[in-house]
């Protein structure tokens, strides 16, 4: 069986995912990493866009897009709508042949949360050191969540120990001051965290903070 390949990692839309994107429904497949290279990166799809339809159909959930995507064939031009930055944008896509390892999975980060958010997290600077320790590149920033308390909110909402901290609130962090400023100066409603874990980006929104 060939299945068709976007080359994307995409991940359900939690209600406090839909507030930080600014979505008036939890619907759609979040993009929360693009495989360089692959025919999504091609086609110009980015982290954070929201997938809402494919040939014309409606995507409510990550698994609408995977099973369409890997039901059709390699070769395929396919068109997706997307939300990026609340404007809506229609992108073509000619899958590619699905390789032996997959990369169009789904994160799975837990789905409930309330309290306070990013109480509980300690972060510590990116060296090169721990970098390589997590099997990373050298070249990656950010902060390095040192330890959760496995009782936070942060903890339910999916953030573990050796997540690599990217944004907050779509904004770059890469030293400790600067993810403190950022957190401090969210308003009202989830952080949304990009992280990077194992080499591949997702997105946590935590509630409360």
């Amino acid at each position: 069986v060939v299945r068709g390949y976007l080359g994307v990692y995409i991940q359900n839309i939690t209600p406090e995912l839909a507030q930080s994107f600014g979505l008036s429904q939890p619907n759609g497949a979040l993009i929360g990493d693009v495989s360089p290279g692959a025919p999504g990166a091609k086609a110009g799809l980015q982290k954070g866009d929201v997938v809402t339809e494919l040939n014309g159909q409606k995507v409510l959930q990550a698994n609408d897009l995977r099973n369409a995507i890997s039901q059709t064939a390699p070769g395929t031009t396919v068109q997706l709508q997307v939300l990026r930055d609340n404007q809506t944008k229609n992108i073509s896509v000619t899958l590619g042949e699905l390789p032996n390892t997959p990369t169009d999975e789904e994160a799975k980060p837990n789905e409930e949360g309330n309290g306070s958010g990013l109480d509980g997290v300690q972060v510590e600077d990116l060296t090169p050191a721990i970098a390589q320790q997590l099997q990373l590149p050298e070249s990656t920033t950010g902060v390095v969540v040192s330890s959760v308390d496995q009782s936070s909110v942060a903890a339910d909402s999916g953030l573990t120990r050796g997540d690599v901290i990217q944004e907050v609130n779509h904004k770059p962090v890469s030293t400790v001051h600067q993810f403190k400023q950022a957190v401090s100066a969210s308003k009202s409603g989830p952080v949304l965290l990009l992280v990077n874990r194992g080499g591949r980006t997702l997105y946590l929104a935590i509630e409360g903070h």
